[in-house]
């Protein structure tokens, strides 16, 4: 068989991928066919998403400190009209002209700060210009008026009712604009705050969506194979299909390739095994078979010898007699040689056909029935009367008979007994095999089927591993009880197909 190497395998390249990818109609519409594109992809939206969300909180808080320089304003202008307040309360108790100075002095300080007011609220400016030019303004003449010396008292006094009732109005208007700016601070770093949230909630939201197909994308590809394995596994399939789950990934075609490539290594190694195994098998028995040939010939020889000599002293009845003993020689040695053929057979057919279980037993008993002869063992076959009929690959199952047979005759002593029978029932047919032979050791017995495992000095211990394989292959089943020193027994399940029409 020729090999599969890597080099072949290389040819498979990314436009091969891609066929395979159009072929099965991917629906992945603008996304990378590859894992690592579609990665590549998916952090790109995440960092422009993540990005965004950045922004739009630096935005937020870039406002939010907007805001708190206004209230730090008002605060600022509070605090100088309250001075101011606080220097006229003084000059109207002591009627202290300095207080009154000191209350102007505060008045420009006012002004100053509603400059700075304007500069942060450039919506509120015509009202600020008006409290700038007017109240304050009548509030400096009415303290200028104030100032004057010899003013009559009922003048002075109408001016200093008049100064108060113009620093309540400044003090009312100034918490007025003050609270009004306070609520309006509130309404829009609220907003900020909300739409911060809002971009982070969708950022986070189509990033855990993004996860989601991501993961899927990742692990679809991967469940898929995993489920195909199982069930090449259990024999219901040969090759993993590139289907729906892996068509969108070139990493999944790629490694479905590999695995298919693997499996058909892996087949065709195995086949070679049980071909060699076979010629093993051939080897053991071709001491038995020689002398089942040697026998029908030499008894052909002997017999035309006598013809030859003797053939004008024999009567024609004589004649014919010799003549029909030489053809049931004949047809006894080319009954061996059939059944050596038939066993000898390559077997890489995998056709199944309809097969009688029982028949199939006779003619692996005669095989090996001069290793029965050789070893002194004798065989003992029960089965029913009647066709015990299964589907299976007839070469396949007679090696397996076969070598359980050998093994058993070597397991047993002179005077041994192999007991074979064949029964079925409840749509299960059953070959058991036993021996009275050492028996296995219980601590080798569970692995007895694994490959390359022998308990004898000869041999390559193959034999039951390709036996239990084959035996799977066939969805049967095989199992073995073993009692150190009584012996040993096989038992060979297999599933029997439906009812053959006449």
């Amino acid at each position: 068989m020729m090999g599969i190497d890597s080099t072949s395998y290389a040819s498979l390249d990314q436009k091969n991928v891609q066929e395979q990818i159009e072929m099965q109609g991917c629906s992945c519409l603008f996304l990378p066919h590859s894992i690592r594109g579609k990665l590549i992809v998916s952090l790109l939206i995440v960092a422009v998403l993540g990005i965004l969300a950045t922004l739009a909180a630096n935005y937020a808080m870039w406002r939010t400190q907007d805001k708190i320089r206004i209230i730090e304003s008002f605060f600022e202008l509070n605090q100088n009209v309250l001075e101011v307040r606080r220097y006229e309360k003084n000059y109207l108790l002591y009627n202290n002209k300095e207080d009154l100075m000191n209350a102007l002095n505060y008045i420009d300080q006012v002004r100053s700060s509603i400059i700075t007011v304007k500069t942060f609220l450039p919506g509120n400016e015509g009202e600020l210009q008006t409290f700038y030019d007017k109240e304050l303004g009548k509030y400096e003449t009415n303290s200028s008026q104030l100032m004057a010396d010899n003013l009559p008292l009922r003048n002075k006094k109408r001016l200093q009712d008049s100064l108060r009732m113009l620093g309540q109005d400044i003090t009312q208007h100034v918490f007025d604009m003050d609270s009004r700016a306070r609520i309006q601070v509130e309404h829009e770093v609220a907003s900020y705050q909300k739409t911060a949230l809002l971009i982070f909630g969708l950022a986070s939201l189509l990033s855990g969506i993004l996860a989601y197909y991501l993961l899927r994308w990742i692990m679809r590809p991967l469940m898929a194979i995993r489920e195909a394995a199982a069930q090449i596994m259990q024999g219901k399939m040969s090759s993993i299909p590139v289907n729906e789950a892996v068509s969108c990934s070139e990493e999944g075609i790629e490694l479905v390739n590999s695995l298919n490539l693997m499996l058909q290594t892996i087949n065709a190694k195995q086949d070679q095994l049980v071909q060699s195994e076979k010629l093993a098998a051939i080897g053991k028995v071709s001491a038995g078979i020689a002398h089942e040939i040697n026998n029908p010939l030499n008894n052909i020889s002997l017999t035309a010898e006598v013809l030859l000599e003797e053939l004008s002293d024999l009567e024609k009845g004589e004649h014919l007699e010799m003549v029909r003993d030489i053809l049931t020689q004949s047809d006894r040695a080319r009954e061996v040689v059939h059944h050596l053929l038939q066993f000898s057979r390559n077997g890489k057919s995998k056709v199944m056909k309809h097969i009688d279980l029982v028949r199939l037993v006779d003619e692996s008993l005669a095989l090996v029935k001069n290793q029965f002869r050789m070893g002194g063992v004798s065989y003992d076959f029960d089965h029913p009367e009647q066709p015990v009929e299964i589907i299976g690959n007839p070469n396949q199952l007679q090696q397996v008979l076969v070598n359980m047979m050998l093994n058993a005759i070597q397991a047993m002593q002179t005077d041994g007994l192999l007991r074979l029978a064949v029964e079925q029932e409840n749509g299960q047919a059953q070959v058991t095999i036993s021996d009275t032979g050492a028996g296995i050791l219980p601590e080798m017995l569970p692995h007895i089927f694994e490959p390359f495992f022998t308990s004898k000095d000869e041999g390559t211990g193959l034999g039951l591993s390709l036996s239990y394989a084959i035996i799977k292959e066939h969805q049967g089943d095989i199992e073995v009880d073993s009692d150190e020193g009584l012996g040993t027994t096989f038992r060979i399940t297999l599933p029997q197909g439906p009812a053959r029409k006449e």
